[in-house]
C-alpha cells in the first residue's frame, strides 16, 4: 500500500473539539482511547508497564518490576508476554496495530527497535518525550532525545543521562520556578510529548549513530 496516501487521524473528534475549546489538558487524556483501528483488529502495546491502554488486546513489557516504570506495578489482565522491544517475540505482521507509548526513548538500540515495530505491526503510534522536553528535564532512564519533522522521528543519542549540564543548570537557575509555577508542561502537553502514527513505514533519523549509549 502507498503509505502516502494513507492517512492516520491523530485525534478523535472529542480530541479536537476540546482543542478548540482550549482545553488541551482533557484532549490530552483522551488521547489514550483514541486507537485508529476497528473492533476486530489486533492490538500490541509494547512497554505497556502498570497502564496500559484499554484498546490494547496484547500487552509486553521487559520486566515484572523496575525502577524505570518508577516502581508502578505492572498490569497482566489480558494475554502478556515478557520481551525485550529491540527483539520481539512475535511473527511477522502478527498485529494490525502497535502502540508503544514512552517507550522507545529507553531503547539501548533505537535503530533494532523500529524495525521490529514494522516488523510486528501493519500500524502504529509512537510517543515519546520531546527532545526539547528531555534536554531540560533528562531523566536517568532516558537515553535518545526524540524530535519529529514533517513526519519523520529525530533521534540523538544521549552519551550520558544528562546530555547538557550547562543548559540544564541555566534554565535550573529561574526558568524551572516559572515552568512549574505556571504548570506550563501539564498545561501545554501537545506542545512538550511527540506523537507519531504510521503505517508500513516508520521514517526515522539518527543524527549522531556513533554515540555509544551503553551507560
Amino acid at each position: 500500500m502507498d503509505n502516502s496516501k494513507t492517512i492516520i487521524p491523530e485525534g478523535s473528534f472529542a480530541m479536537r473539539l476540546f482543542m478548540r475549546l482550549g482545553l488541551p489538558r482533557i484532549a490530552w487524556s483522551l488521547r489514550r482511547l483514541h486507537c485508529p483501528v476497528d473492533r476486530k483488529a489486533l492490538v500490541l502495546e509494547v512497554g505497556s508497564g502498570g497502564n496500559p491502554y484499554a484498546r490494547a488486546n496484547v500487552l509486553l513489557d521487559a520486566y515484572f518490576d523496575t525502577q524505570e516504570r518508577h516502581h508502578v506495578p505492572l498490569v497482566t489482565d489480558r494475554p502478556f508476554v515478557f520481551g525485550q522491544i529491540e527483539r520481539l517475540p512475535f511473527k511477522d505482521k502478527a498485529f494490525d496495530f502497535l502502540i508503544a507509548s514512552h517507550v522507545l526513548e529507553h531503547s539501548r538500540d533505537p535503530e533494532a527497535t523500529l524495525r521490529e515495530f514494522q516488523r510486528v505491526a501493519h500500524a502504529g503510534y509512537i510517543e515519546v518525550p520531546d527532545a526539547f522536553f528531555e534536554r531540560i528535564n533528562p531523566y536517568l532512564d532516558h537515553r535518545l532525545e526524540i524530535s519529529q519533522s514533517n513526519g519523520e522521528l529525530i533521534i540523538r543519542r544521549k552519551a550520558q543521562w544528562e546530555n547538557d549540564p550547562e543548559l540544564r543548570s541555566i534554565y535550573g537557575t529561574n526558568a524551572r520556578w516559572y515552568f512549574n509555577r505556571h504548570k506550563i508542561f501539564s498545561r501545554l502537553p501537545f506542545a512538550f510529548n511527540v506523537r507519531h502514527y504510521w503505517h508500513d513505514e516508520i521514517r526515522w533519523k539518527i543524527v549522531n549513530p556513533h554515540v555509544r549509549i551503553d551507560w
